[in-house]
């Protein structure tokens, strides 16, 4: 970005207006007094603008008019020139990857630490773990300081600001043509009660399969969580309005089959392992697992629909909200859900110790995996379907009984192998599935992302 004797035609008003009769250009920035105005240093800001074919058009009254160069619709600086649906599949296609790779990588760092190094502290882990992805957002913003490095300070965090409000106005309001009336609405209440929610449901399920460890079989905790798939389905149908499908439909069945072959099929791999006459609480194990399944698909639904970008926004702005999202849930984690740790250790449930040196460094790793986990399925989920992100996620149960085969001396049974191959079968037909829903019907309707270029280029 060079700098530009043209800035009056960005911070003032006027001199935007008197440029456009028809009064549809308007500042970027406006400074607040004389004093700020004369003090700033001689940077023009370059927007690049994204929006689809329709909202280009626009219509009175809305911001999709303004979306020319230069306007107020201009969030992210990029080199491409379009964005087009083949990308979007390419881009979903690498965050299944490294959904799937994280998760694996997280359970081996946790199962680790939990049964080799003798520190068997789940809830604090948890805690450890989901407080971490606080740090999603400054990395984030370090990451665009390292783009953007000529850039004055402030003017970089007024940009990084004003992309961020106005990402969170598109999601609050559902839609990119704002009115003058919706941009000008904080959506700061909006956003803070949403990821409230969010980290409320994520930690509450994940409490209750903490709470069910010791009261029912592994088997029955492992399948019955997973039953997440077929609930995150129920809500999508109920509360996105998908429609119901026949892949779907077998998909999901034989994604929770596959997960049932697993858990029963294989026969107690440790001494330590109990038998199932050995859980009295056994039910009342189960449904709480139940409950969680329940908050899990829950929790993936509403994220849908509560916290993700229309169908129009470009796979840059929905990794970049879903990081901001992923940081907030963490900074609710870390301020909440930190109340248990005191009680578990007065009661004697679980007390707090310190860890050695082995035990810090692996949690370390599975609190980083966990970070990029979390990035990867909440963007997945924008761009796609929680059903689709929520059976991907569930490869890695068959990919953990591969790395265990290959690692760790365990055996690779034909029940592990018949139901992965039902989870992956399922997986395949869901994807197949989204992606006949989604982008062959965004190219008819000419909902294709592309740049429009900044004022600078025309």
């Amino acid at each position: 970005m060079m700098p530009s004797s043209r800035n009056s035609d960005i911070d003032d008003p006027g001199a935007s207006s008197s440029n456009d009769p028809a009064g549809q250009r308007r500042p970027l920035l406006e400074a607040t007094n004389a004093q700020d105005e004369d003090a700033q240093d001689n940077w023009e800001v370059e927007w690049d603008v994204y929006s689809s074919a329709t909202s280009a058009n626009g219509s009175d009254g809305s911001l999709s008019s303004l979306s020319e160069a230069g306007s107020e619709l201009g969030l992210f600086r990029r080199d491409g020139e379009r964005l087009e649906g083949r990308r979007r599949v390419v881009v979903a296609g690498v965050l299944m990857a490294v959904t799937v790779l994280t998760l694996v990588a997280q359970t081996e760092c946790t199962v680790y630490t939990q049964r080799t190094l003798g520190w068997d502290k789940p809830y604090l882990i948890l805690y450890l773990t989901h407080s971490f992805y606080i740090v999603l957002w400054p990395g984030l913003i370090a990451y665009e300081r390292f783009r953007q490095r000529d850039k004055p300070w402030s003017r970089f965090f007024e940009d990084h600001f004003f992309v961020v409000r106005r990402t969170a106005q598109y999601v609050m309001y559902r839609t990119m043509d704002l009115t003058a009336e919706q941009t000008a609405e904080s959506p700061l209440r909006y956003m803070l009660q949403t990821c409230f929610v969010q980290c409320c449901a994520l930690n509450t399920a994940a409490v209750t399969w903490f709470v069910a460890a010791d009261m029912t079989t592994p088997s029955d905790l492992n399948a019955i969580n997973n039953t997440s798939a077929i609930f995150t389905y129920v809500f999508s149908v109920w509360l996105l309005k998908e429609p119901m499908r026949v892949k779907k439909n077998i998909a999901v069945i034989l994604a929770v089959v596959g997960v049932g072959i697993i858990a029963y099929g294989n026969p107690n791999d440790t001494a330590a392992d109990k038998p199932a006459a050995s859980y009295p609480d056994r039910t009342i194990g189960n449904m709480i697992t139940g409950v969680g399944a329940v908050l899990f698909g829950l929790y993936r639904v509403l994220y849908k629909l509560k916290a993700c970008l229309p169908a129009e926004a470009s796979a840059e702005m929905n990794i970049m909200f879903s990081v901001i999202v992923g940081s907030s849930i963490g900074f609710f984690t870390t301020t909440v859900f930190w109340v248990p740790l005191p009680v578990l250790h007065f009661f004697g449930w679980e007390v707090f110790e310190l860890p050695g040196f082995a035990a810090a460094f692996w949690t370390g790793v599975g609190m980083v995996c966990g970070v990029l986990f979390t990035m990867a399925f909440l963007s997945l989920t924008a761009l796609t379907s929680p059903v689709l992100s929520s059976v991907a996620a569930m490869l890695s149960i068959f990919f953990v009984a591969l790395y265990d085969w290959l690692f760790a001396d365990s055996r690779l049974t034909g029940a592990t192998l018949s139901g992965g191959t039902s989870i992956i079968v399922a997986f395949l037909l869901i994807g197949w599935s989204t992606y006949e829903e989604t982008y062959p019907r965004d190219r008819e309707q000419g909902l294709e992302l592309e740049r429009i270029p900044s004022r600078e280029e025309v």
